[in-house]
């Protein structure tokens, strides 16, 4: 019962004591520690290097497609700007060539409104 607790994927501790004695050998007792100690560096270079692959996918994702709050903002901004509500007056009433120096928007909206009602209509 204890040799196939210990019987792990096919290697029995018959087969890793032989794998370490083949590994020391070919190596020599003072090289094992460093070359388990490069393993472990390599393992943890190749474990960062994935994390930040993945943290730089998510990005690029999200800037192809845009977080859910994006898509819903640019949304409402189209939807205001259809409507008008984004519409820089004194921009529209400089055209027009109205005076905009020292007026609120109130004021120039009045004005913009009072030129479109009393220009003549293309009808």
């Amino acid at each position: 019962m204890i040799g196939g607790m210990l019987f792990i994927g096919g290697i029995g501790p018959m087969e890793i004591g032989i794998i370490v004695l083949i590994i020391i050998l070919l190596f020599g007792a003072t090289k094992v520690p460093q070359l388990a100690r490069s393993f472990g560096q390599a393992m943890g270079e190749f474990k960062k290097a994935k994390k930040e692959a993945e943290i730089n996918y998510k990005k690029f994702e999200e800037s192809v497609t845009g977080s859910e709050e994006e898509i819903a903002e640019a949304k409402a901004k189209a939807t205001a700007k259809t409507k008008g509500e984004e519409v820089n007056i004194k921009e529209v009433a400089s055209y027009m060539g109205i005076d905009t120096e020292g007026k609120t928007e109130e004021e120039l909206k009045e004005e913009v409104q009072a030129k479109m009602d009393s220009s003549p209509k293309s009808d």
